[in-house]
């Protein structure tokens, strides 16, 4: 997990100052309503008054996941298509000065597994807002100038990619793990996205993109009753049409170790090390939670943080990061280091590892202060409306548990320090480790 202002917190508790305990509140998000049309559409919505502004988002259950290995690059395509690329009333150039006028921003996004159109305005641009993102996504126009230059961009932003070590590090670790044909480790190209035509455009959204694929979340300064009469009216009359899932290769934990190095014009080394982890839906993922804020989740109280930067002084940032998947998630340890460094800093991580993965050597103190951070850091997810509604909308259509979040916290309460040792024990291998280094 990534540094946040909560390190600064329990640092301070660390140091025997003030404990931790104070800043962990207990608090609920606020109740988003929600309804299901006949088709299948499914509408949230979660009113705030206290800005004039109001978001709205449409998720597709769809992704980079859902491609074909040959057009790595298609949904993002597609995404950056149907918000930039027109309606059937509007030119892509009217569209753009229409936004413009109006101060509505569009603008279209793919994961692995959704996809998202999200529009932002002004609260009295409403009306115009909901319009304009139904529209989009129903009422596309698939501008072949516009193609051409969407396919443009996404072949430079590639080549920037490869000037940024830490994002080649990112996609040569997930290769690693998951293999260069797997969902999960392929990744776009420049070849990829140049084969990419607009019929399969047109094939990738008229397949996925059905009303009981979608998932309709508005939140700020709006009537709830307005919106959801809206949202019937206008999405109710599309007919649903059922997707086969995809079959995708579930990825065994740990695998085979191995390391890769990269060369690119740069003055530090950048590592990623780790190996494939815990899979979605776990029931150990609380105490895998805990497990890995102890070994790198804050770069002054974390394990690897306090000796290899604070201590040791061998590296700029050190962190843990992981993710849970349908088919195996992945475990990563990211560090920078200057590049006659990198040998000390894999040793010590090997260390560490080795410690959590053959001892399960936690502590009573790393638990408890690893589960005060980890609840702090709950509340910080929820400090806009908008995070409230789009984070319960992505855990709900990627088939979380519709009070997961709401029982997050005492779920964390709950794990005890067996539970985090048998899941270090488990999930951590250093045998397994693979390593991408990205050195001058």
């Amino acid at each position: 997990m990534k540094k946040t202002l909560l390190g600064s917190f329990c640092f301070l508790a660390v140091s025997g100052l003030f404990p931790c305990s104070l800043f962990a509140i207990s608090w609920t998000p606020p109740k988003v309503s929600t309804y299901i049309l006949p088709n299948g559409f499914q509408i949230y919505l979660l009113e705030n008054h206290e800005l004039p502004i109001v978001e709205a988002k449409l998720f597709v259950k769809v992704g980079s996941a859902y491609e074909e290995g040959r057009l790595a690059g298609l949904a993002d395509v597609v995404a950056d298509l149907l918000a930039g690329g027109g309606t059937l009333d509007k030119t892509p150039e009217a569209l753009d000065l229409w936004l413009d006028e109006k101060s509505i921003q569009l603008r279209g996004d793919a994961g692995r597994e959704l996809t998202t159109i999200t529009a932002a305005s002004l609260s009295k641009q409403l009306d115009s807002l909901l319009a304009i993102l139904q529209e989009a996504v129903t009422k596309p126009r698939f501008d072949e100038d516009r193609f051409r230059l969407i396919i443009g961009q996404t072949k430079e932003g590639l080549r920037r990619e490869e000037d940024a070590p830490h994002v080649v590090a990112a996609h040569a670790f997930n290769e690693a793990v998951y293999g260069k044909d797997h969902p999960w480790g392929r990744r776009p190209t420049v070849k990829s996205v140049s084969d990419i035509r607009l019929k399969e455009v047109r094939q990738f959204y008229e397949t996925h993109f059905h009303p009981n694929r979608m998932l309709l979340a508005v939140a700020g300064d709006f009537s709830k009753e307005k919106v959801r009469q809206w949202a019937a009216k206008n999405f109710g009359p599309l007919k649903p049409k059922e997707v086969p899932q995809p079959e995708w290769k579930k990825v065994a934990i740990g695998g085979k170790g191995a390391t890769t190095i990269i060369k690119r014009k740069v003055t530090q080394a950048f590592i990623e090390a780790g190996h494939s982890g815990l899979v979605r839906l776990s029931k150990e993922e609380y105490a895998y939670a805990v497990m890995q804020y102890i070994l790198g989740g804050e770069p002054f109280i974390s394990r690897l943080g306090l000796d290899i930067r604070s201590q040791s002084g061998l590296a700029y940032s050190v962190y843990t990061d992981w993710d849970a998947n349908p088919v195996g998630g992945i475990f990563s340890i990211q560090v920078q280091t200057k590049a006659d460094a990198k040998q000390a800093v894999l040793e010590k991580i090997d260390t560490h590892l080795k410690r959590f993965s053959n001892n399960g050597d936690i502590t009573p103190g790393e638990l408890a202060l690893a589960k005060e951070s980890l609840l702090n850091k709950y509340i910080f997810s929820f400090d806009s409306p908008f995070k409230v509604i789009f984070q319960q909308a992505s855990f709900d259509l990627l088939g979380y548990p519709k009070d997961y979040l709401r029982k997050y916290p005492e779920a964390i309460r709950k794990v005890t320090l067996k539970e985090v040792q048998d899941v270090a024990k488990k999930y951590i291998r250093p045998e397994n480790l693979k390593i991408v280094i990205v050195e001058p």
